[in-house]
């Protein structure tokens, strides 16, 4: 199966998709063409050794591609645009007409469900409070003020994460500082660059990313993790997609039950986050 996905890796990338195709449209014809609009942002979706476009999101695209070709006989062609800020692609996703699509590590929720569609959830995820392995570790969030006191807390706009950390500051540390950072990665790294300057919420997968690429002086406050929450994959509110995307997804026993679904993670991920993060 993993050689008929890197196929049709090739497949896509042979042609641009200079105009989006609504679903009934692709199924009279056969063909279809789409704009995916990605976050640069490893595991999900980054440029391997080789210069070639890969990542956890990215080959569940592929699989969908995979599928549509088996299953319902169109053949699809895709154009990428990068990005490497989280709100301009949701925002871009926002306002964009049919047949386009959205990866950014999105978190599925309420509030943006009433802004953009989601896919059925491809993986869990659980959030993790990070500092600097000197400070001393929370017990409960009473503590922040004392351990806290004079660290900055960092964190994208518009994000869950965001949400959250307000929800902590108004509940628990009133007089928290707080610095915005446009992708996710710049929260760890920034940490771990510094002594006992920043703290701050990061996706564990994130977390995992950076210590596999260089081990750092990191630790995690268990007691402030956040977890029941779900990615999924954007597309616009009044996409023709979300049908084809809900049976890809959860027909017969579900893409996640999938032999392919659990290559894609083993090609990403490694033993330590796999169990967290993987659907049931």
């Amino acid at each position: 199966m993993t050689k008929i996905l890197f196929t049709c890796f090739a497949f896509l990338w042979a042609f641009s998709a200079q105009a989006q195709t609504n679903y009934a449209k692709a199924k009279e014809q056969g063909k279809a063409a789409m704009v995916v609009h990605y976050l640069e942002n490893y595991p999900f979706a980054y440029q391997n050794e080789q210069g070639q476009l890969t990542g956890l999101e990215i080959d569940v695209v592929m699989a969908f591609a995979d599928w549509l070709m088996r299953v319902k006989e169109i053949k699809l062609s895709v154009e990428f645009v990068p990005y490497t800020d989280f709100a301009k692609v949701y925002e871009k996703i926002k306002g964009a007409p049919d047949g386009q699509i959205g990866l950014a590590s999105a978190t599925v929720t309420k509030e943006r469900q009433k802004e953009v569609l989601f896919t059925p959830p491809y993986l869990k995820n659980v959030s993790m409070l990070v500092t600097n392995i000197d400070v001393p570790t929370l017990r409960a969030y009473s503590d922040m003020p004392v351990f806290f006191e004079n660290m900055t807390a960092l964190v994208m706009r518009g994000t869950v994460l965001e949400t959250h950390l307000l929800d902590v500051r108004k509940k628990h540390f009133e007089k928290m500082r707080v610095s915005y950072v446009e992708h996710p990665k710049e929260v760890v790294q920034q940490i771990a660059e510094t002594n006992k300057q920043y703290f701050g919420y990061v996706d564990i997968l994130t977390y995992w990313s950076l210590l596999k690429q260089k081990p750092a002086n990191l630790k995690i406050h268990r007691v402030a993790s956040l977890g029941n929450q779900f990615f999924g994959l954007m597309l616009p509110k009044e996409s023709s997609w979300a049908g084809a995307w809900a049976e890809f997804m959860e027909g017969g026993f579900g893409f996640p039950a999938t032999e392919t679904y659990y290559n894609i993670l083993q090609r990403h991920l490694s033993y330590e986050v796999i169990e967290t993060v993987s659907m049931p």
